[in-house]
């Protein structure tokens, strides 16, 4: 009765070994979303801030997610990077009447990324937990009569996963589109991630909400952190 007793134990212990033994990093690779002719989703995301913040201001606090068309986060997700300090002006073609385009440099800290177990990148993990070391946002507004009336982004980023230190991600948005924004009186729609406060919280009312296509998803190893943000001439080639 004693050895019919311990089968369980014997065959969840040699289950629970099994899965760790077939467990590894993410595979290596360049993903990209269905609208590049990828396999992975494109996203969704927000900027929440709190009374007297703004996008552009200390404070701001990001939440990315995908979106397949039905469900928010379902392959992956960077949530709670926060910008401590103002963005920085690196463009400004805003005539005198208030008509024109200026792009600013906006870096958020922190933040954790998390890829679904069963993407592309698939080894063996049930997840794929990890933090940025970098993020910017490049974003350029267009004004009319002083008026912000669009704005769109280019995104570029650097992580590591974290039960796999030397294996990297860089996590790149070619075009983001803003959607709506609160500072415009518009309301945030149920189906895009939720206005983030500094210590990750759902309290924000305030904010603006976002599409972004043209997602890559980078994975490589062998890698070490970057010591430095990305250079002025590389901001430059966005542009060009």
């Amino acid at each position: 009765m004693r050895h019919l007793a311990t089968l369980p134990l014997l065959v969840g212990v040699l289950l629970l070994l099994a899965a760790s033994a077939f467990a590894a990093a993410p595979l290596p690779g360049s993903y990209q979303s269905t609208d590049l002719g990828g396999s992975i989703p494109a996203g969704r995301y927000t900027e929440g801030w709190t009374t007297g913040g703004g996008a552009l201001l200390a404070g701001t606090a990001m939440n990315c997610e995908s979106w397949d068309g039905s469900a928010l986060g379902g392959v992956w997700r960077y949530t709670c990077g926060v910008s401590l300090a103002p963005a920085t002006q690196i463009m400004n073609t805003v005539d005198g009447n208030g008509n024109g385009n200026r792009t600013y440099a906006c870096s958020f800290v922190g933040g954790t990324l998390w890829l679904s177990g069963t993407g592309p990148w698939a080894n063996g993990d049930a997840s794929y937990p990890g933090h940025f070391d970098s993020y910017v946002e490049y974003e350029t507004i267009t004004y009319v009569n002083w008026v912000p009336v669009a704005a769109v982004t280019n995104v570029v980023t650097s992580a590591h996963f974290d039960a796999y230190p030397t294996i990297c991600m860089s996590f790149s948005i070619s075009n983001g589109a803003r959607v709506g924004t609160t500072d415009l009186g518009g309301t945030k729609p149920a189906n895009y991630p939720d206005f983030l406060d500094t210590s990750c919280a759902a309290t924000p009312t305030l904010g603006a909400w976002w599409t972004m296509t043209a997602v890559t998803i980078s994975i490589s190893s062998g890698c070490t952190v970057p010591v430095q943000q990305s250079s002025w001439g590389a901001v430059k080639t966005l542009y060009r």
